[in-house]
């Protein structure tokens, strides 16, 4: 049970999130809901597994492992992005607005 709850709830809250940042951003294409998904479904479970093997090290080891993880998932994501939107300011406005708003959540709900 530990293993899903430290996947999964991760996961489904990442792809909640993200979705309705979409949604809130106007986009309406089911294809890039469903890159979206499939994207972060690879890069989540990705940074989740990276992470685990740092879970029960020091703080600030963990924390510099989320923020250089973050960044590099960020850069990812953005080519992706620009892959299938082929609109560069269109991508990184997806991509930062995305993962901002749920790295910052996922700030939020740890420190409650």
């Amino acid at each position: 049970m530990e293993l899903f709850n430290y996947f999964m709830i991760p996961l489904l809250l990442t792809l909640g999130i993200e979705t309705i940042v979409l949604f809130i951003l106007k986009e309406r294409r089911g294809r890039i809901f469903l890159f979206s998904l499939i994207l972060n479904c690879v890069t989540n479970l990705t940074l989740n597994f990276i992470l685990y093997f740092f879970k029960d090290g020091s703080k600030e080891i963990y924390f510099i492992m989320v923020a250089l993880l973050e960044i590099l998932i960020w850069l990812i994501e953005g080519v992706a992005y620009y892959g299938v939107i082929k609109k560069k300011s269109i991508a990184i406005k997806y991509t930062l607005a995305c993962n901002m708003t749920s790295f910052l959540l996922g700030i939020l709900i740890q420190l409650l």
